[in-house]
């Protein structure tokens, strides 16, 4: 393995551990980490800090079948993968987290239940034959629960048995911290507090989460005194007892979100009559952040969210990090390192600002064996390479450049997708046409359920309502555009939205069973580098996921949409000499309610220019709204010699609307409008519009 220029654990040094998730090779993947020396090395070489991946869940290591199990005792059976990854790490001094005591997934539905004897509720035998699999993912009959009582015997008794078999074993200074409970908030069920309404839910109640806790503070605190002296520590110093014992974790994802924030801040600081809060009692250390991130998140609604964990908390760890590319074209190994630059310079000033961040950990070490395969969210490629991504991260303490993008052709023609093949028999791929899957699923272009010709898109494998098809529409950034397509699902209704921007989606009721007509306008933001389209669906009952079938669909350019209202804009200063001071304001507006852009200036010539370069080659009509006292303003091609369009008369103080048409030559290297008025005075601008003459 070729040594990398920079250690990601050493630039990080002075600020916080770096960690990554891993797996122990088996049978069946052999591409995992631990028993791969080559991948071995490099975690070594690069970080300080390890997580299992899969092998400490409950479901590998809850013993209901053991011997020593009884219907209020269950014990902690190490399985042999975690244990060969505990060794590996003493052996190399790597620091663990230990991941995960309790979670609803990946938890055998078994230890609920009576006698460790699962009575679920069957599947209509009809569909049984169709689908043999639904078998796996029948939900228990309550009627098999144990009592609450029981449950939280198993519970302590599990969580003691494993603190037990740590110190026992000798891993005591090798677990550094543990997520004590994952992922116990989820507002789409909609219970009382925001809590999942899993079975740890249905059997305990909503204070599970405290009792978790509960028990592994005084498991850690009574068992890390039982084995003080294998450790050379005395049992009685509280202080040097901390050496051997883990910090506690509440995890979970989507943590930045308000809503969630305020269901986990809750979680965790509220009370009952039976006891006090998880925080109150000091029974937690930290909380950890996933992180599961993509390259067109908002950073600072993240570090929003852990400058307030960490007020309420000792520490806070990033637990799960990758950021997923959303841009399709060869600047995306590019921009997703610029985010990783910009999230990692945040994390810093965070750190710097108070924030107690302790720990950060990438979930998985290269692209090719990430749990989104296709997503490309890592550090690494699969040949263990670096990639930009990783001097993003390097380059967030060393203040060195990324450089800029590689410019991109853009086309802003009108699309037509009617998944038909250039031969009569062949079938082309969906990627060859800008479609992907989003999350976790299958797409086809297939000749079973067709609305027009032989073809059409069919999503028929998803698992969960986000779950769906996504369009690259990339070269409509800053565009508004209008989108219909024929849709067919068995579901309530079809959705079509953007990508991670707070936009009404558009809706259409597939109730009938029939193909349907869904249309839509979007605006598309300009401050993004990338932008998908995402089909998806509102289901007539939680958990389930149709198909979702698309044929004959269109996108048709509206135009060019300005009116300030988002971080970045079209408008620039020109000027030669006299240059005016411009910002967006909401003083004035072309509706009294929102922003328009304040141009300030002393001179005549100190005006802006607005860039129009997509549509370079098209004639286009130009709209805009100019607010001035002076008499006259001008619109124009700006240029070494400018080219007016129009001059149009003004009305002192009111808004003026100003239209014309231009054509803009193929071999313009850009095309800006330039605004000006007859005098000096300030003015206002509004409501631009560009719009290709059709």
């Amino acid at each position: 393995m070729e040594k990398k220029a920079y250690i990601l654990k050493n630039v990080y040094r002075d600020y916080f551990r770096i960690g990554v998730a891993c797996e122990k090779i088996n049978d069946r993947f052999t591409g995992h980490e631990i028993g791969n020396p080559e991948k071995e090395a490099l975690m070594k070489e690069q970080f300080n800090s390890m997580t299992f991946g899969n092998e400490l869940k409950p479901a590998y290591n809850m013993g209901f079948s053991a011997p020593e199990a009884t219907e209020d005792f269950l014990p902690f059976v190490i399985n042999p993968q975690a244990k060969g990854m505990l060794d590996w790490a003493r052996e190399n001094e790597m620091p663990v987290r230990g991941h995960v005591l309790v979670w609803h997934s990946q938890c055998s539905k078994e230890v609920f239940c009576k006698g460790y004897v699962p009575i679920t509720i069957p599947t209509d035998p009809e569909l049984l034959k169709e689908k043999p699999m639904l078998k796996h993912f029948e939900k228990l009959d309550p009627v098999c629960f144990v009592s609450r009582e029981t449950m939280l015997k198993r519970l302590s008794s599990y969580i003691f048995d494993l603190m037990e078999y740590m110190y026992r074993e000798g891993y005591a200074r090798t677990v550094y911290a543990w997520d004590v409970v994952n992922e116990a908030i989820e507002l789409a069920d909609k219970t009382e507090h925001g809590l999942r309404n899993s079975y740890w839910f249905q059997v305990i109640g909503d204070d599970f989460i405290y009792w978790a806790f509960r028990f592994a503070r005084d498991a850690v605190e009574e068992v890390s005194r039982k084995y003080a002296m294998q450790y050379g520590v005395d049992a009685k110093d509280a202080e040097a007892l901390k050496s051997i014992q883990p910090k506690l974790f509440y995890n979970d994802y989507n943590e930045w979100i308000p809503d969630k924030k305020a269901a986990i801040i809750g979680a965790l600081t509220r009370e009952t009559e039976e006891h006090g809060s998880i925080i109150g009692e000091g029974l937690i250390d930290g909380i950890g952040m996933q992180g599961h991130l993509s390259d067109n998140n908002d950073v600072a609604e993240y570090i929003v969210a852990l400058k307030e964990y960490a007020g309420i908390v000792d520490e806070v760890h990033i637990t799960e990090l990758d950021v997923k590319c959303t841009c399709l074209n060869k600047n995306q190994e590019y921009y997703q390192a610029v985010f990783y630059k910009t999230f990692f310079e945040e994390l810093l000033k965070a750190k710097k600002e108070g924030s107690n961040l302790t720990s950060v950990t990438f979930w998985g070490l290269t692209d090719d064996n990430s749990w989104i395969r296709g997503a490309n969210p890592l550090l690494f490629h699969g040949d263990l390479s670096t990639k930009r991504s990783f001097d993003g991260v390097v380059y967030a303490v060393t203040g060195d450049s990324l450089g800029e993008p590689e410019k991109i052709e853009i086309n802003l023609s009108d699309r037509l997708y009617d998944f038909e093949a250039a031969g009569d028999d062949e079938i082309c791929k969906p990627e060859e046409l800008g479609f992907k899957m989003r999350g976790f699923g299958e797409i086809e272009i297939q000749d079973r359920v067709v609305h027009n010709g032989r073809f059409a898109l069919a999503n028929e494998k998803r698992f969960g309502e986000w779950c769906g098809i996504s369009l690259d529409v990339s070269d409509f950034i800053g565009q508004t555009i209008a989108v219909s397509a024929w849709v067919k699902s068995p579901a309530l209704e079809v959705v079509l939205g953007l990508d991670g921007v707070h936009q009404a989606p558009a809706k259409v009721s597939t109730r009938s069973g029939e193909w349907v007509l869904l249309e839509g306008t979007f605006k598309i933001p300009n401050d993004v580098h990338s932008m998908l389209l995402n089909f998806g669906t509102t289901e007539t009952e939680p958990g389930k996921s149709s198909a979702i079938y698309v044929d004959d669909m269109e996108i048709k350019l509206v135009g060019l949409s300005e009116s300030f209202e988002e971080k970045n804009n079209i408008a620039a200063i020109r000027g030669a000499g006299h240059l005016p001071f411009c910002y967006v304001t909401d003083k004035e507006s072309l509706d009294g309610k929102s922003h328009s852009y304040c141009v300030t200036r002393q001179e005549k010539d100190a005006t802006i220019k607005l860039n129009i370069s997509p549509y370079i080659g098209m004639t286009v009509e130009v709209a805009l709204y100019v607010k001035t006292k002076d008499k006259h303003v001008t619109i124009g091609l700006d240029g070494a010699v400018p080219q007016p369009f129009v001059t149009v008369d003004t009305m002192s103080g009111e808004w003026t609307k100003v239209t014309a048409r231009a054509e803009l030559a193929e071999d313009l290297n850009s095309a800006e409008i330039y605004v000006e008025t007859d005098g000096n005075a300030d003015f206002y601008v509004d409501e631009v519009f560009v719009c290709p003459v059709k």
